[in-house]
């Protein structure tokens, strides 16, 4: 049984290392692209090719103004260039840089990366997708690591079982005589 648990914790923690590895990661590119924005051009404009946020997306840039109002983006979400929610412009504003996971519908989650520069927003970010595809592809792989792991400590423990009893002994039962 204490196999089983510690094998339990040892997959558990395995994965939401790698879960939380690969969600951190996601927000490089991002934020190389809104640090490449503030060195190049300044937060005035994002110019680019326009992409529809799509879960296959690229990295996006949005420039918001001093009443969160989006200025200039190189992407739209219906035609429109889409509203990252006022706590994440506001947050860049008092601390600078803000990181966060933003879902603008249903099915579409971006990692986004938001720099305060003069006021304006950069906001930077890329579909989560591939990492989420990359997270199901490590659960899975180490959900079966844990399954044959149960096998495992679940037949060493039957085998333990069937020698003690061919050898007379009672598994698991403390006798008086064994206790004292």
């Amino acid at each position: 049984m204490t196999a089983a648990i510690i094998a339990t914790f040892a997959f558990g923690s395995t994965y939401v290392t790698f879960q939380q590895i690969g969600r951190r990661a996601a927000n490089t590119a991002p934020a190389a692209a809104a640090a490449a924005r503030l060195q190049q051009e300044g937060p005035d404009t994002a110019a680019g090719p326009w992409l529809e946020l799509a879960p296959d997306s690229g990295v996006f840039l949005i420039v918001y103004g001093e009443d969160n109002t989006p200025l200039s983006s190189t992407v739209t979400l219906h035609g429109t260039i889409p509203v990252v929610p006022t706590g994440v412009l506001e947050a860049a504003r008092t601390l600078g840089t803000d990181t966060v996971t933003w879902q603008p519908e249903t099915g579409l989650r971006m990692a986004i990366v938001a720099r305060e520069a003069a006021g304006k927003v950069v906001v930077a970010g890329q579909s989560l997708a591939p990492v989420e595809a990359s997270d199901r592809m490590t659960l899975l792989i180490l959900a079966a690591g844990w399954l044959g792991s149960m096998v495992v400590i679940s037949g060493a423990l039957g085998a333990a079982t069937l020698m003690d009893r061919r050898a007379g002994r009672v598994p698991w039962r403390r006798t008086r005589e064994s206790a004292g």
